[in-house]
C-alpha cells in the first residue's frame, strides 16, 4: 500500500522551505550590513601633532584604541602637569568617510564646541575636558562614537612616597621602648619588643595591620633582641653572651642549641646562619651544622657583625635564589660597603669594585627587592626593572645615612638614586630598622587607588608596599614606627 501527505502537509513543507530561504537572506543581508556599518567608520590610528612647547616628542606618544568601546586614549600618561588645552591630532580611517565631527565639553578653554576634522586641519583640541569624536560613513547610514582621553598623571608617578598619615606605632607597647626586631617566618610577621622590661613577641598576617596578638615572653635568658632571626621551621635568637637558642613553638619556649656565635645573621631554608669566634679566628657557621661541614675563616670584606638584615632575593624580580645582606663589620673593624649572597651553600662576595663609587661603608641599613621604571623620552613609555634599594644606616663617621641609593644588577653595584626615590623630610633618619615587601589588593572603590581608563573592567590588583619598621634616630633611641611606602605608579589601575 503506497501512503500520502496530505495536502495540508505538503503546503507546511513548502511554506517552511519558503520561510527558511528568506531567513538565510535576512541573516546574511543583516551580517552584511553589520560588516558595512562597523568598518566604515572604524579610526585605525591616533596621535597627536608634534609640539615641543607642550612635550617633547609629542607625536610619538602611543594610543591604544578599543572599537568595541569607542575608547581611544594614551596607556602611559603624560607628565605632571602636561598642558593638553591646545592639541592638534592626525588620525587614520581605512575607508572613506563623509564627516569625522569633534565634540568637546567642560574643557578649560573650549567649553562647548563643536568643529569638523579635516586631514589638514590645525584646529586645536582641548582635552581637558570630554572630547567625543563622531564618524559617518560615506554613505551617510552609519555612525560611530569615540571617546578620545589624553591622560596626564595628577601626581609624580615614579616618587616612592611614604604616607605620614598612614605611619603606625611598633604593636602593644606601653612603657619604655629599649629594643625591637621584626622578622617574617612562613606568612606570619613576629615583631619582638623589649617593652619596659618586659618581653613581648607580637605577631601579624600584615605589619600594617592595626591590630597584633601578643604574648609576653618569660625568656630562660637575657635575649639579644636585635639578633632575632626566622628559619623556615624556627625562631632563633642569641642572648646577650652569645649563646644561640631555639623556638619551634612561636616563641613561648627556647631550647639552648649548645653553640656560641659572635652574631646571628639570618635564615636560609631550616639552617640559622651566624659567625662563629674562638678568640681569635672568625668563621662561617650553620646551625644545625650539616655533615662533615666545615667552618671556614671569614673574609677581609664579611661582615662578622651589623650588617643589614639577610634579605631573600627570590621574588617576583629576580630568578636566582640566594639571600643578600649589605655592609657592616669586618673582623678587622673597618665599615663596609660590599654586598654579599648566599646560595644555600656557601657565601660570595657580589660587589665589584670597579663598577661601584660614591658609596659609603655603613652599619645596619636595610635593603629592599623592588622595582622601578624607565621612562623612554621618545615616546614617553614606562618599562619595568629590577631594582634594589639601600636606605637607612650608620655611617663611619657616626651620622645616619639619608640617601637612597639603588641597585639595577643585584647588588653588583649602586649608584645614588634620583630625587623621586629618596626618603621625606617627614621621615627620620634611621638605623637598625627592618624592611619587608607586602602585598595588598587595591580595588576601584578604593580611595588609594588612582584611576586610568582601561580596556575592559579591573576590580582589583595587587601592590607591593615597602614596610620599614622599627629602627634607632640619630639619638640611638628606639623611633617605635612603622613606615608604609609605595611607587605611586605602583597604585595605578593596571590596564589589560
Amino acid at each position: 500500500m503506497n501512503k500520502k501527505f496530505p495536502l495540508y502537509a505538503l503546503m507546511c513543507l513548502m511554506l517552511w522551505g519558503i520561510v527558511s530561504s528568506c531567513n538565510d537572506d535576512n541573516s546574511n543581508r543583516d551580517a552584511d550590513i553589520y560588516t558595512t556599518s562597523y568598518s566604515s567608520t572604524l579610526i585605525s590610528a591616533f596621535s597627536l601633532g608634534n609640539n615641543d612647547n607642550v612635550l617633547y616628542n609629542l607625536d610619538s606618544v602611543k594610543f591604544s584604541i578599543n572599537q568595541d568601546a569607542g575608547l581611544i586614549y594614551n596607556v602611559d600618561s603624560l607628565p605632571v602637569g602636561t598642558d593638553v588645552t591646545h592639541l592638534t591630532v592626525s588620525m587614520t580611517f581605512p575607508y572613506t568617510v563623509q564627516q569625522a565631527q569633534f565634540h568637546v565639553t567642560g574643557g578649560k578653554v573650549m567649553k562647548d564646541s563643536t568643529f569638523d576634522y579635516k586631514s589638514t586641519t590645525t584646529d586645536s583640541i582641548d582635552f581637558t575636558g570630554r572630547v567625543d569624536l563622531v564618524v559617518t560613513s560615506y554613505d551617510g547610514n552609519h555612525t560611530r562614537t569615540y571617546n578620545i582621553k589624553v591622560n596626564v598623571h595628577k601626581m609624580e608617578p615614579d616618587t616612592l612616597y611614604f604616607n605620614p598619615s598612614l605611619r603606625r606605632d611598633v604593636p602593644n607597647v606601653n612603657g619604655t621602648l629599649s629594643a625591637e626586631k621584626c622578622v617574617l617566618q612562613g606568612s606570619t610577621y613576629y615583631c619582638l619588643t623589649n617593652d619596659g622590661g618586659t618581653y613581648k613577641l607580637n605577631s601579624a598576617a600584615n605589619p600594617g595591620q592595626g591590630t597584633w596578638a601578643v604574648k609576653v615572653v618569660d625568656f630562660p635568658f637575657t635575649p639579644a633582641v636585635n639578633s632575632l632571626s626566622a628559619t623556615s621551621d624556627a625562631l632563633y635568637i642569641l642572648s646577650t653572651g652569645g649563646e644561640l637558642y631555639r623556638s619551634t613553638d612561636a616563641g613561648t619556649t627556647w631550647t639552648d642549641c649548645g653553640v656560641t656565635w659572635h652574631s646571628l645573621l639570618g635564615g636560609w631554608g631550616d639552617k640559622a646562619l651566624g659567625v662563629y669566634y674562638d678568640g681569635s679566628t672568625y668563621r662561617h657557621d650553620e646551625y644545625p651544622r650539616p655533615q662533615g661541614y666545615t667552618l671556614t675563616e671569614v673574609e677581609d670584606s664579611f661582615p662578622v657583625a651589623e650588617a643589614s638584615p639577610l634579605t631573600p632575593a627570590t621574588n617576583e624580580w629576580t630568578l636566582t635564589q640566594q639571600s643578600m645582606l649589605f655592609g657592616g663589620k669586618s673582623k678587622s673593624g673597618n665599615i663596609l660597603a660590599t654586598t654579599w649572597g648566599y646560595d644555600g651553600t656557601s657565601w660570595g662576595e657580589i660587589t665589584d669594585h670597579k663598577l661601584q663609587s660614591g658609596l659609603p661603608g655603613m652599619t645596619e641599613a636595610v635593603i629592599v627587592p623592588y622595582a622601578t621604571y624607565s621612562v623612554d623620552s621618545t615616546n614617553h613609555t614606562a618599562t619595568e626593572r629590577v631594582t634594589w634599594l639601600l636606605m637607612g644606616g650608620k655611617m663611619q663617621d657616626g651620622k645616619l645615612n639619608n640617601t637612597t641609593y639603588v641597585s639595577y644588577n643585584q647588588g653588583i653595584s649602586w649608584t645614588q638614586g634620583g630625587k623621586l626615590l629618596q626618603l621625606p623630610a617627614t621621615m627620620p633618619a634611621f638605623y637598625q630598622a627592618q624592611a619587608f615587601v607586602v602585598y595588598e589588593t587595591l580595588t576601584t572603590s578604593s580611595s588609594k587607588a588612582r584611576r586610568r581608563s582601561v580596556t575592559k573592567p579591573v576590580t582589583t590588583w595587587d601592590v607591593p608596599y615597602i614596610y620599614i619598621v622599627g629602627g634607632r634616630g640619630a639619638n640611638g633611641a628606639q623611633l617605635g614606627s612603622v613606615w608604609k611606602g609605595v611607587i605611586n605608579r605602583r597604585m595605578f589601575r593596571p590596564i589589560y
